[in-house]
Formats: structure tokens, C-alpha cells, sequence
């Protein structure tokens, strides 16, 4: 899909900025924009219009987009392509990944680099996965595992909309990465590169988005997310 093709949402509190960037969007060609100044009449917005991408700040009175976020995941219905707004960094990214959230932009920040976010939040998923990076990655990750699953354990990579968690005693950080992933069942060799969106030394897992698939590896990975039908953008779990 693309920008101009989709109904967008924006939620923030601030009604200049909600003006603002709203008006952004018009300017575009995005031909549905609607505007909500919290969680609750994002809500009430939601179940009356189809909204294929939700554009939220995160601290709002009355509900806010964490809140939001959560009860989009409770309520079970179709989630649209998420993207959080916010001038503030304490938020737990493995939590929000799971639960659907997609890229992250912080205040302040410029027209062209929202644009460029909300392309990608809004595009067909495999259609990203076609250039690699300019620079190779400094750190890798070589996984020996079963199969996908919702959730990695010793022997499965967990596998989302748009990237995948696994086990690892491997030392990783947040940042690029290049890995090759060996599954037994089907019996494939993914390849590619991503990058590190979080990693935890207490349960030693790591969420990896994708942004580059060799290939000859493409069609099995898009496949795998179309059966699995996974709500999360990256796993938690």
C-alpha cells in the first residue's frame, strides 16, 4: 500500500501539532486523515472508520498511546500499521513490539523524515527486504533452530510481521546486524540483515527487525508471516 492510498489516524493532545500534522498528510495526497486528542477517542474513531495506520503521541491524559496500543491488542480486532510519536524515551520497546508498534519517532523531528517512516510503516513488508546495507554489519548472529513459532525458545525463532526474536548467548547490542538462520523444519537457510531493536541479558533473547533477505530466502520468510498471521512487529517472547 501506499501513503496516499491509506486511511491514517493521528492522535495527539497538543491541537497545534495535531493540526499540523495533520495538514502534513493532506499535503501528501492521503485522502482519509482523521484526528483524535487521546486513546479513548481514538477508540470511539476506530470502531466507526477502517484505519489502516495509526500515527500517536504517547503521554496523553485520558488514555494514552501505550494504553491505546494495549487495548488495540486486547480487544483482538485487526490492528492497523503502528507508528509512536513522543519526546520521551522511557518505554519498554520489547513490550511494544509485540504488541503491534512499528518504528518509533522523536520529537522534534522534520516533515521528510515522518514521511519516510510512515512509507515504510505502510508498505508491503517483502518489498523492504530487497537492498542491503551500504556498510556491513559489525556484530552477527549464526542461529540453529527448528522452526518459526509465535514465541522463540531454545529451539524456535519467534517470528512477527516484521522481524523475528530468538535465544542467544551471543553478546549483541542494539544496532545493525547480519545473521543466518538454519531451520530443520521446513529444512531452509535464511540470510540477511536487520537490526538489533532489543536484547536482554536476563532471559538471553534479542528481537531483530528485518531489513535485508537474500533472495533466495524472501518467498519462504514472507510465506511463514502470512501463515502465521503474527500480531507483533518483532516478538516479545
Amino acid at each position: 500500500m501506499k501513503l496516499g492510498d491509506a486511511s491514517i489516524l493521528v492522535v495527539d493532545d497538543e491541537p497545534i501539532l495535531l493540526t499540523v500534522l495533520a495538514k502534513w498528510l493532506i499535503a501528501i495526497g492521503g485522502p482519509r486523515v482523521f484526528t483524535a486528542e487521546n486513546g479513548e477517542a481514538a477508540l470511539a474513531v476506530m470502531q466507526l472508520e477502517s484505519i489502516d495506520l495509526l500515527l500517536t503521541d504517547i503521554r496523553m491524559p485520558i488514555m494514552d498511546g501505550i494504553t491505546l496500543v494495549r487495548r488495540l491488542a486486547e480487544i483482538g480486532s485487526t490492528s492497523p500499521s503502528i507508528v509512536f510519536v513522543s519526546g520521551f524515551g522511557d518505554i519498554n520497546r520489547r513490550e511494544m513490539y509485540a504488541l503491534g508498534v512499528e518504528a518509533f519517532i522523536t520529537k522534534p523531528f522534520e516533515r521528510d523524515e515522518l514521511v519516510t517512516v510512515l512509507e515504510r510503516a505502510v508498505a508491503e513488508r517483502s518489498t523492504l527486504w530487497h537492498t542491503a546495507m551500504a556498510a556491513e554489519p559489525r556484530q552477527s548472529l549464526y542461529i540453529q533452530a527448528k522452526r518459526f513459532d509465535e514465541m522463540a525458545s531454545s529451539d524456535t525463532v519467534g517470528l512477527g510481521r516484521g522481524g523475528f526474536s530468538v535465544c542467544t548467548s551471543e553478546s549483541i547490542s542494539p544496532g545493525r546486524v547480519a545473521f543466518r538462520i538454519l531451520l530443520t523444519d521446513p529444512a531452509i537457510q535464511i540470510t540477511g540483515q536487520g537490526y538489533v531493536r532489543w536484547c536482554s541479558q536476563t532471559d538471553c533473547k534479542a528481537g531483530i527487525e528485518l531489513a535485508f533477505l537474500e533472495p533466495d530466502c524472501r518467498a519462504s520468510v514472507a510465506e511463514a508471516i502470512v501463515s502465521a498471521s503474527p500480531r507483533s512487529f518483532v516478538p516479545g517472547t
